[in-house]
C-alpha cells in the first residue's frame, strides 16, 4: 500500500484542492493507496480521505510540512511516504513515480534553477513534492522542533524547503529521475501541456484556477489561459 500524504492549513486552499487531488490520483494510478490529509480543518473533505491533526498549533503555513518527518505520525515505520503538495496537478499516469525506490529521499529540484539569479548551483531543494521511508528522516523534524524560532530564523528568507536541504544531504531529484515528467506550471506550460509530462507542480502565482481562466503577467512569465486545466483539476 502507498501513503500518499497533503497538508491543508489555514484558509489559502480550500477543501476543493484536497478533493480534487485525491480524484486525480484515483484517475492516474493503477496501485491501490491511501490517501492522508494532516489539517486543522476537516471540513467538506472527501469521506475517503484519512484525516490526521496538526497538533502543533503555533507553527504556520509550510512549517506544518516538517511535522511530516516525525516520527509520531501515525504511519508505521518503513512505509513509504508520497507527499505532495495542494497546488499540484496530475495530469496523466503516475505508477513509476509512486512505485520508485528511493532509497535517499527524492524531492524537487528548485523550479527556478538557471531561471532565477537567487537560485545558486544545482543542487536546491523544492518541498513540493518528495518521497522517502518513514522514520529514515526523523532529524530533520527532531532538530526543527527543539527550536522553531531559531531554526526559521536561520533559514529566512527561505523556508522548510531550506530545511529539508539542510538536513537530508543524501538526496536525489525528481528531473533526474524522470526527465520530462515533473514541470513547473509558469516554466515549462506557457505554451500548453507537455506531452511527457504527468505532474505539474504551481509555485506562487498563478493559482491552479486563475491558470485556468485568465492571462497571467507574473515576473518574466507571461502565460495565456490554459483550459486544459480544468480537464485534470475536478473531482
Amino acid at each position: 500500500m502507498i501513503n500518499i500524504v497533503c497538508l491543508k492549513w489555514g484558509t489559502k486552499y480550500g477543501p476543493d484542492y484536497v478533493n480534487k487531488l485525491y480524484a486525480a490520483l484515483g484517475r492516474n494510478t493503477t496501485y491501490e493507496f491511501k490517501f492522508h490529509c494532516f489539517t486543522e480543518d476537516p471540513s467538506q473533505l472527501n469521506s475517503e480521505i484519512i484525516i490526521h491533526p496538526l497538533p502543533f498549533n503555533t507553527l504556520e503555513g509550510w512549517w506544518n510540512k516538517l511535522y511530516l518527518f516525525s516520527n509520531d505520525i501515525p504511519i508505521p515505520k518503513g512505509e513509504k511516504i508520497f507527499f505532495i503538495d495542494l497546488d499540484t496537478l496530475i495530469v496523466n499516469n503516475i505508477d513509476n513515480l509512486l512505485t520508485y525506490d528511493c532509497k535517499s529521499i527524492i524531492v524537487l529540484r528548485d523550479l527556478y534553477t538557471g531561471i532565477a539569479s537567487s537560485v545558486i548551483g544545482n543542487d536546491n531543494v523544492g518541498s513540493g513534492l518528495m518521497a522517502w521511508y518513514h522514520g529514515d528522516y526523523e532529524t530533520i523534524w527532531n532538530t526543527f522542533v527543539k527550536n522553531p524560532d531559531a531554526a526559521i530564523k536561520s533559514v529566512h528568507p527561505h523556508g522548510d524547503q531550506k530545511w529539508v536541504q539542510k538536513y537530508a544531504i543524501l538526496r536525489q531529484y525528481w528531473q533526474d529521475a524522470f526527465p520530462d515528467k515533473v514541470v513547473s506550471f509558469k516554466v515549462h506550460c506557457n505554451k500548453g501541456l507537455p506531452s511527457e509530462a504527468s505532474i505539474v507542480c504551481y509555485h506562487g502565482r498563478p493559482s491552479i484556477p486563475e491558470s485556468a481562466h485568465q492571462r497571467n503577467t507574473v515576473w518574466k512569465f507571461d502565460i495565456m489561459p490554459q483550459a486544459w486545466v480544468l480537464n485534470h483539476w475536478k473531482e
